[in-house]
């Protein structure tokens, strides 16, 4: 018997795969990569699933949800929680390709980290049943740290999998999972649970202003990770490094359709320009970055090089006041 595992990167879905394993049920492990995990810390979710799909013994394959995510992040039709956050329509997609993948390597069910009442948007029963029958999965979604909390579903009715064997924890507590953890001798996962950058109300505000904008695409939204965030005009945005990590990847970023900014005679952050720019936004933009800047001597004039299609340009500017900078911020 084969079954596809959702492998988030979490503690819950290597549990969940840990105890099929101890079935003996052949495991595939799934993890899919959205633009705004949270457990990745800037190192990419797919080293973490790899790490547990090594401990676990499964092979894994990972899957990319780019501008159809996008879409539904825009538009959900369940709607969102708390934030920007389409949990509901987010799992259904990641049903649908998981079905896929079962069809494709001829699995017969899929397994998921689910606990009952952990997330409230989509972990209780309505919603949970609404993921499974628009995704066509209905009843061959095998939810192990749960089961006994459901109904069975079709491999645990037939025998593919032993429901006796299977648990029923509830709620948002994380001691069963730590302990099954220590049982099992499973370590190095990213997060208990996981986690989204959609929850989070200050990560939210960039994310609209992107579709206000008319900008929410793959390009864009993996910029907003990265430093702090400047809306100058309706067609250009500054994105400011706040360390020399972030530094160096805006500067991964400096193709024709971006703007730099460097200090050029004292330490400071790097900035990004995304749009069109002139001769306003450019002093905006500058003084902005020289806010950031050190101080030589006590002066606030700061000389800025701008890097763009046309060339390199230096600039000498004043720091922009902090209560004007405010008001820019996204």
């Amino acid at each position: 018997m084969k079954a596809i595992g959702l492998l988030s990167g979490g503690l819950d879905s290597a549990l969940a795969i840990k105890l099929m394993r101890e079935q003996q049920i052949e495991m595939v492990a799934v993890h899919f990569l959205t633009p705004f995990c949270t457990c990745d810390n800037n190192t990419g979710c797919g080293s973490g699933a790899h790490t547990l799909a090594q401990q676990l013994g499964v092979p894994l394959r990972v899957e990319f949800l780019g501008q159809e995510y996008l879409e539904i992040v825009k538009n959900p039709p369940h709607g969102y929680g708390k934030n920007l956050n389409p949990c509901i329509d987010c799992r259904i997609l990641i049903f649908k390709r998981a079905k896929e993948i079962m069809q494709t390597l001829g699995a017969s069910f899929v397994v998921t980290g689910e606990v009952l009442g952990q997330r409230p948007m989509s972990q209780h029963k309505r919603a949970l049943k609404i993921i499974e029958e628009e995704s066509g999965l209905q009843r061959l979604v095998v939810r192990p740290l749960s089961a006994k909390l459901f109904e069975p579903s079709l491999p645990e009715e037939r025998g593919w999998v032993d429901r006796e064997s299977l648990l029923d924890i509830s709620g948002r507590t994380r001691k069963p999972q730590l302990q099954l953890a220590n049982v099992f001798g499973i370590e190095n996962y990213l997060c208990a649970a996981g986690g989204c950058l959609l929850t989070e109300s200050s990560f939210c505000g960039r994310v609209k202003d992107l579709c206000e904008h008319g900008t929410f695409d793959l390009e864009n939204a993996k910029l907003l990770r990265l430093g702090r965030h400047f809306r100058i005009t309706s067609y250009f945005k500054l994105i400011v490094g706040r360390d020399q990590g972030e530094n160096e990847r805006l500067l991964k970023y400096n193709q024709h359709n971006y703007v730099l900014f460097q200090p050029k005679e004292t330490k400071g952050p790097l900035a990004l320009g995304v749009g069109q720019m002139d001769e306003m936004i450019k002093g905006v933009s500058a003084r902005i970055v020289a806010r950031y800047c050190s101080s030589v001597n006590g002066e606030r004039h700061v000389s800025i090089a701008v890097l763009g299609p046309g060339g390199e340009e230096v600039v000498a500017v004043d720091k922009l006041d902090d209560k004007d900078i405010e008001q820019l911020r996204i």
